[in-house]
């Protein structure tokens, strides 16, 4: 077997999302779903529950308390919103570990995603509102191949580094050189094992090499890669490889980025980065058991 045949099976061991995540995603492709049906799901896991309703509270959403119940939080949120936060919460378990090969600790990587998530909204409302609604979703998973490839590349960090070094290559194009494959092929390939919407896959499989991508999904490609290229700028999420990427020009000027909309975008990362990871970092029992990292 291939290193890259090797790497894709391993996918394939990652266990399905938690059960609430599938069953909400099922109703929410229901034009007759309501809120009961939604809040029932959702209260059968207390942790979940208080997780909810503690980001219905959150002043990041311009809240200042008064939701007591998972009906009135799914009313005040709306439907899709709430299913990002139980993506959210039940990815962050398998987030939240140390990625070796790209010399991330445990929190690093998460709070990577989250500020690139946050980042992506915020731009999306000014220069694409057309994608807005998938812009945290796929800001938040753009990175998930890492969580994967990680073990491979703790084996082969020091090739793909000297590939780096030497012949100019980006990461992930060294990565290819190396291993057959990147991360974020990896995580297009896990996300569509999860039955994840098909733009939020495209968008990680391509968030890197934006120009490789034409149609209809280029507009969310290029608000996360260049969300991407802001946040590790910012130092968020900085690994080994975090220097290692280029900024597609072409993709920027596509979004039609106006001086200091990078600088704004990244103050309200700063924002509420604290709060949303406070919120994501699971504590209790129930969605903080959700996905977990397949051994080798």
């Amino acid at each position: 077997m291939s290193r890259r045949d090797e790497i894709l099976s391993l996918v394939d061991t990652v266990p399905s999302l938690p059960a609430v995540v599938c069953q909400l995603q099922e109703y929410l492709d229901d034009p007759e779903v309501n809120f009961d049906q939604l809040s029932r799901v959702i209260e059968c896991d207390p942790g979940l529950t208080a997780n909810v309703l503690q980001l219905a509270n959150s002043a990041y959403f311009g809240w200042q308390g008064g939701i007591g119940s998972v009906r009135d939080a799914i009313s005040r949120l709306g439907t899709k919103r709430i299913f990002q936060m139980v993506l959210c919460m039940s990815v962050a378990p398998m987030v939240r570990k140390p990625i070796k090969g790209y010399d991330l600790d445990s929190d690093s990587l998460w709070q990577h995603s989250v500020a690139v998530a946050i980042c992506a909204e915020k731009i999306a409302a000014k220069r694409r509102p057309d994608v807005q609604p998938h812009a945290f979703t796929a800001g938040l998973l753009h990175d998930v191949g890492k969580v994967l490839l990680g073990t491979f590349v703790d084996v082969d960090d020091a090739p793909i580094k000297e590939l780096v070094e030497l012949d100019n290559l980006t990461f992930n194009e060294a990565e290819r050189m190396v291993l057959g494959v990147d991360h974020a092929e990896v995580g297009a390939h896990l996300l569509e094992k999860w039955n994840l919407p098909q733009n939020v896959a495209t968008v990680t499989r391509w968030h890197h090499e934006p120009a490789r991508l034409e149609g209809d999904q280029r507009d969310l490609v290029d608000l996360i890669h260049v969300s991407d290229v802001i946040c590790l700028d910012c130092g968020w999420g900085l690994g080994s490889d975090g220097l290692q990427y280029r900024l597609d020009e072409d993709a920027a000027a596509r979004l039609d980025l106006k001086s200091g909309d990078a600088e704004e975008a990244a103050a309200q990362v700063m924002i509420g980065l604290d709060e949303l990871l406070q919120v994501f970092t699971p504590d209790q029992k129930g969605a903080s058991d959700g996905v977990q990292h397949p051994a080798r």
